[in-house]
C-alpha cells in the first residue's frame, strides 16, 4: 500500500519540521505501507516556510515533495496542487497547525479501507473558536442541501479518499475549488470516524468572515443550480404578492374614494421589492461572473518551484 499525505502550509515554519517527523514516523509504524510520499504546498507564505520545506526536502529526499506556489490562492487550490502530484493508493489531508493528530491516521485509514471511496473525521471534542465553529455549521447546512451530503457527515479538512476519487478530483479545472463539493460529485460511498480534536498550536486561524464567505459562495455557486432555482421562486412569490396588493389597494381605494395616497407604504413596498431585485441580479450576476473568469482560463494556482520533483512530470 502506498500512501500520499497533502499538507496546504501557510506561515508554518515553527512547526512543520515537527508535525513531518510525527506524521513520518506515524505511518512508517502501518506495517503493509510500502511507500511515502508527503506533499508540502507553500501557499505564499510571509514567514520561512518554504525554507523550511526545502530543508525537509533534502533532509527526505525520497518521500518528501514541495511545491511553492507564487502567491496565496487559499487552502483549496493549494490542496489541489499537491493532489496533482499525488501517486499514493490513499490520500490523506493534514491542516499544518497541528489540530489534526498525527496519531490518528491509522485509524483513518484502517476505516477507508472497509471499502470505502472517502473517509471524514468528526472530532470528539472540537477546538475551534466559536466563529470558525459557527462558520462551519452555517457550511453543513449549505451543503446538507446543495451537495446532497449526508447529515451525519462533518465536512473536515482531515480526511482521506481512494486513487479512484483523486482521479476524478484533479480533472477538474475550474479556478474556484471546493474539495468537498467534487468528493460529493463523484461518490456517496463516505463515511466517517471518530478522532481527537487537538489545540491549535500556532497562531490564530486564517480564516476570517471574507474567505468564510467565499468559501460559502463556492459551495453555492459551484455545485448546485438550486439558489437560481430558488431566485426564480422567489420573483414569482413577489409578483404574486405585488398583484395581491395591488387588488386590496383598488378594493380600498373603490370603497372608499377619500383614502389619501399612501406615500409611506408605497415607498416601504419599492424600497423592499428593490432590495430583493438587487439580491437576486446579484445571485445571477456571480454565476455570470465565475463562468466569465472560467471561460478566461484563470489558473487554479501557479507553481514557482518544485522540490524533488520535475514539473513535466505533473499529472
Amino acid at each position: 500500500m502506498n500512501i500520499s499525505i497533502v499538507v496546504p502550509v501557510y506561515n508554518s515554519s515553527s512547526i512543520i519540521e515537527d508535525l513531518t517527523k510525527d506524521i513520518l514516523s506515524t505511518i512508517k509504524e502501518i506495517s503493509d505501507v510500502n511507500k511515502i510520499q508527503l506533499i508540502l504546498v507553500n501557499d505564499c507564505s510571509t514567514d520561512e516556510s518554504w525554507k523550511k520545506i526545502s530543508k525537509l526536502s533534502d533532509e527526505y529526499k525520497d518521500t518528501v515533495l514541495g511545491i511553492n506556489l507564487m502567491k496565496n490562492y487559499g487552502q483549496h487550490n493549494a490542496i489541489m496542487a499537491g493532489l496533482k502530484l499525488a501517486n499514493g493508493d490513499y490520500i490523506l489531508f493534514i491542516d499544518d497547525d497541528y489540530q489534526h493528530p498525527p496519531k490518528e491516521i491509522p485509524k483513518i485509514l484502517s476505516k477507508i479501507r472497509e471499502g470505502f471511496d472517502v473517509c471524514y473525521t468528526n472530532y470528539k471534542n472540537n477546538t475551534y473558536s466559536k466563529y470558525k465553529i459557527f462558520g462551519s455549521w452555517i457550511n453543513k447546512k449549505i451543503s446538507n442541501i446543495l451537495i446532497d451530503k449526508p447529515k451525519s457527515i462533518y465536512l473536515s479538512s482531515y480526511k482521506c479518499i481512494n486513487q479512484k476519487v483523486l482521479k476524478e478530483i484533479i480533472k477538474y479545472d475550474g479556478p474556484f475549488v471546493y474539495i468537498d463539493g467534487l468528493i460529493f460529485d463523484i461518490t456517496k460511498n463516505v463515511t466517517s470516524v471518530d478522532i481527537e480534536h487537538s489545540e491549535r498550536k500556532l497562531g490564530k486561524s486564517n480564516y476570517n468572515i471574507f474567505k468564510l464567505i467565499s468559501l460559502w459562495l463556492r459551495v453555492l455557486t459551484n455545485f448546485s443550480i438550486v439558489p437560481l432555482r430558488i431566485a426564480t421562486l422567489i420573483g414569482f412569490f413577489m409578483t404574486f404578492v405585488s398583484f395581491i396588493i395591488v387588488i386590496v389597494i383598488l378594493i380600498l381605494k373603490f370603497k372608499n374614494p377619500a383614502i389619501a395616497a399612501g406615500w409611506a407604504s408605497l415607498s416601504m413596498l419599492i424600497v423592499f421589492f428593490s432590495g430583493v431585485q438587487l439580491i437576486l441580479i446579484g445571485l445571477v450576476g456571480e454565476y455570470i461572473g465565475r463562468s466569465y473568469i472560467k471561460l478566461n482560463k484563470k489558473p487554479q494556482f501557479v507553481v514557482r518551484e518544485y522540490t524533488n520533483f520535475k514539473a513535466s512530470d505533473e499529472k
